[in-house]
């Protein structure tokens, strides 16, 4: 053999090793992806899919079972899976400032503001965010909704801008003549207000009444039926106040008390009261509840002089107000809901009123299955 031919014989020798270690690698590859396979490594997402599935399915089975019981001969349950909702609504507020030591007392309230929301709701859940027609109106809101037969709560935020009006003063006289003043503005850009807030609520005869069929329109009541409820709310509310905006003779003669620069306080309350659905007539119902409330405040006031922290017991009220048609696909009505707020000190005294009328009308989507 000559060199040449040596030299081609290991050339070709090298080639066949390099195509046997490819060849031995490619079956290390697939081995290794068969073992990969074998123990779900690759099937981890669709894992996480599936029990996030069940977890969904049981957790809704559960209320169901122990959260959303109905006598079906009182009540249609809830027969769709979405909602759809387009409200407007107008809303009015005012606050009562008052120097419990004088008979000084200002009020307060911009005017009414009309505002159009948008509410998307999945069965129990229901969110809705509305905005101002008004231009010249800077408040906003929004609310996150969940509501089962026998439990529900509410979370809501609302912020006031400056857009408010001197509507009332009494006890300021002028200390010449002694006769009461008579203020000259009407604009005072001077408060801003911002309100967060958690309502929870408990409804004892939930088999045969529907708090919901009145006020989220995810049931029907069929048969006319009343309810004690009882309740647990949390607001942190706060008022920003600049008294340098007042007119300088309502200035001069403002009691101490009432020269505050902000107010913040965090209302714990319990509420019990009554509500009843009146079916007047087929897939049309009116509801009205009552619910007082005691309430612990604990606050923080601050002046340009100090700085003082207090706590109040004291009671407040809401009430509610409902007419609706509902065919279980499609629906429309009416409700009203109202607010009064106390806060007291030795000093100072302030009344919160807050009510708004809701005109809605909406659809439900997505037949469920299991109705």
């Amino acid at each position: 053999m000559t060199y040449s031919d040596k030299r081609g014989t290991n050339s070709t020798l090298k080639v066949l090793a390099l195509l046997l270690i490819l060849s031995y690698s490619h079956v290390l590859s697939a081995q290794h992806v068969i073992s990969l396979d074998s123990i779900d490594v690759l099937r981890y997402p669709g894992y996480i899919i599936d029990y996030t599935k069940k977890g969904i399915r049981y957790t809704s089975d559960a209320i169901d079972k122990h959260l959303d019981e109905k006598d079906t001969c009182y009540i249609t349950p809830n027969l769709y899976k979405a909602t759809l909702m387009l409200q407007y609504s107008n809303c009015y507020e005012y606050y009562r400032f008052s120097a419990r030591k004088s008979t000084q007392s200002i009020t307060l309230s911009p005017d009414n503001s009309n505002k159009l929301g948008v509410y998307v709701g999945w069965k129990r859940i229901f969110l809705g965010w509305s905005f101002n027609l008004d231009r010249q109106n800077t408040k906003d809101d929004w609310n996150f909704s969940f509501y089962t037969a026998k439990v529900g709560f509410d979370i809501f935020h609302r912020r006031t801008g400056d857009d408010f009006k001197l509507r009332k003063i009494a006890g300021f006289k002028d200390p010449v003549s002694g006769n009461e003043i008579i203020p000259q503005q009407r604009l005072f850009d001077g408060i801003s207000v911002e309100q967060t807030g958690l309502n929870l609520y408990y409804i004892f005869n939930n088999k045969l009444f529907s708090y919901p069929a009145a006020y989220s329109q995810t049931t029907n009541q069929r048969i006319s039926c009343g309810s004690l409820i009882m309740g647990l709310s949390y607001s942190q509310q706060s008022f920003h106040m600049d008294v340098s905006r007042f007119e300088e003779k309502i200035r001069e003669v403002m009691h101490p008390s009432m020269n505050f620069n902000r107010i913040k306080y965090h209302d714990f309350s319990f509420n019990a009261g009554y509500s009843y659905n009146w079916v007047f007539a087929k897939n049309c119902l009116a509801n009205i509840s009552l619910t007082p409330a005691i309430g612990y405040k604990h606050s923080s006031i601050s002046s340009d002089d100090n700085r003082s922290i207090i706590n109040n017991i004291n009671i407040d009220f809401v009430s509610r107000a409902a007419v609706v048609y509902n065919n279980t696909r499609y629906f429309v009505g009416a409700s009203l809901v109202a607010h009064t707020y106390t806060y007291r000190k030795s000093a100072l005294s302030i009344v919160n009123g807050f009510g708004v009328l809701n005109i809605y009308s909406g659809v439900n989507l997505f037949r469920d299955k299991k109705e």
